[in-house]
């Protein structure tokens, strides 16, 4: 093996030791060199710690559980992901024995998470995402404790005392710790428990007309004036009236609210000027009439510029909403098929005229109607800038049939300056010459028609345009290299 030397006169000579083996050979370029790794020593102890947490932000709950108690070197970047986000509803076994027995103390994730971060409080400062709703109902909350009697032998001096506890009055001292939080979500993982604590099963409107944080056991004023709420960002509820105190908290900026969630607004004239983003959750099959409490929202924020529609957010796999056909009458879960009825979004935008970004979103495969009324129609809103939207919502039906009447360029605003695309609609053998839908209307984005537009993103998910190819060919196509000369940049991305 031939090695280098550093000389006196700073040339490098190479030399070949006979004897020397991988070893040897690397310790001695070390000793000219001690940046160069050796052999069965880890040096990730080198890297620095905003490295680790890189590191960390990609392993799983349980690698990360792992990580933590690795060594003392670890633990700081492993719990700095570990518990930025925290979901603290109640576990799949608890739901049916919630209100089943609800004279019997339960587990709560709420108690031992307090606990947690009480007997460790640099924690709770990790904190960013909260996701809980403390429930009307006894808990089990552990306490340490010590006894001083000489009697009792020193090995059995500390033990633990569990005693029954209102898990809100919990959720007001978790919440008084937690001083960085920037996104809270209100919600309990099934939607049955969410109607049986907000009230919307009881016949008198005395629990319904409580505000979400209302209900809990501290006054709102004081409630408020927690280190918690000082730095939130955004807010998400799925069933309950949104005290109005939180919704205008001067650093709030996102709302989130499933159909089942309201604002309790103080007055007709009442506006929320610090809410820019609004989203809607939103299930296939909901009814009209669930969107009226969001209509109503709209005409009370008048700086909103973005809407989400039909989006079902989820954090690691996990619905932040619970799914409504999943619940104790024996409903169908129908998934998010993005079904959303169009003249619902023309009446939103008449009433948030401020929005400039509409955004549709799918957690999952949509599948789309056969009738023209699937179509998304917003020429008439010159104020729109950005649209999000799936290919078929504008272009055609399930069976990839384009419908007559007005092109896709057509339907939308002439002001528009970037438009996504989602779920583009692949070829099929019987396409004849495979030529993509996608591509078949991008051609009609002229500058004459839109002026303003700058970027065209196509996002492939599976099943939509995540075929072999379609990527490629969709770059070579004439509409794209026809768009690209016009100034329109065309980005092709999987997701």
């Amino acid at each position: 093996m031939a090695l280098l030397y550093l000389v006196s006169n700073g040339e490098v000579t190479a030399i070949s030791p006979p004897t020397a083996d991988l070893p040897s050979a690397l310790s001695m370029l070390t000793i000219q060199d001690p940046s160069i790794p050796m052999p069965g020593k880890c040096h990730i102890d080198r890297c620095a710690v905003e490295i680790l947490i890189q590191v960390a932000e990609s392993l799983d709950y349980q690698s990360l559980c792992s990580l933590a108690r690795v060594s003392k070197r670890y633990p700081e970047a492993a719990q700095d992901a570990l518990y930025r986000f925290v979901d603290l509803r109640p576990a799949e076994e608890d739901l049916e024995a919630v209100y089943v027995y609800n004279d019997c103390p339960n587990k709560s994730a709420i108690a031992m998470f307090l606990r947690t971060i009480q007997q460790k409080p640099h924690l709770a400062t990790k904190v960013r995402d909260l996701w809980f709703m403390p429930q009307s109902k006894p808990v089990l909350y552990p306490e340490l404790f010590y006894v001083t009697a000489p009697f009792v032998p020193q090995s059995m001096r500390f033990g633990v005392r569990r005693y029954k506890v209102e898990e809100k009055k919990l959720a007001c001292k978790l919440l008084s710790c937690l001083t960085e939080l920037r996104s809270l979500t209100i919600t309990a993982l099934d939607e049955y428990i969410c109607h049986c604590e907000f009230g919307l099963y009881d016949i008198s409107n005395s629990r319904r007309d409580k505000g979400v944080f209302e209900r809990l056991p501290m006054r709102l004023e004081k409630l408020t004036n927690l280190p918690c709420f000082w730095k939130l960002t955004s807010i998400h509820v799925s069933h309950g009236k949104l005290d109005w105190a939180i919704a205008t908290l001067p650093t709030l900026h996102t709302l989130c609210i499933g159909t089942g969630a309201d604002v309790k607004v103080p007055s007709p004239y009442a506006e929320a000027a610090n809410i820019t983003t609004l989203i809607i959750e939103v299930e296939d099959g909901t009814h009209e009439n669930c969107f009226l409490e969001a209509i109503n929202i709209l005409d009370h924020l008048p700086n909103v510029h973005t809407l989400t529609l039909g989006s079902y957010l989820s954090k690691g796999g996990d619905h932040r909403f619970p799914r409504s056909g999943k619940d104790y009458f024996g409903g169908t879960d129908l998934g998010n098929t993005g079904s959303f009825p169009f003249h619902i979004v023309q009446t939103l935008l008449d009433h948030g005229r401020s929005v400039e970004n509409l955004i549709f979103t799918y957690s999952e495969p949509v599948r789309f109607g056969d009738t023209t009324t699937v179509r998304l129609d917003v020429r008439e809103f010159e104020q729109l800038r950005r649209i999000q939207i799936a290919e078929c919502r504008l272009v055609d039906s399930h069976d990839l049939q384009r419908h007559t009447g007005p092109g896709p360029s057509q339907l939308l605003p002439r002001r528009i300056r970037n438009l996504g695309i989602t779920h583009p609609r692949s070829p099929r053998p019987e396409d004849g010459d495979r030529k993509s839908k996608l591509t078949s209307w991008l051609g009609e984005l002229t500058k004459t028609d839109f002026p303003d537009l700058r970027q065209v993103e196509v996002v492939c998910s599976v099943g939509y345009g995540d075929d072999i190819g379609f990527k490629q060919r969709l770059e070579q196509s004439a509409e794209v290299r026809f768009l690209e000369t016009i100034g329109v940049a065309v980005v092709i991305r999987k997701e």
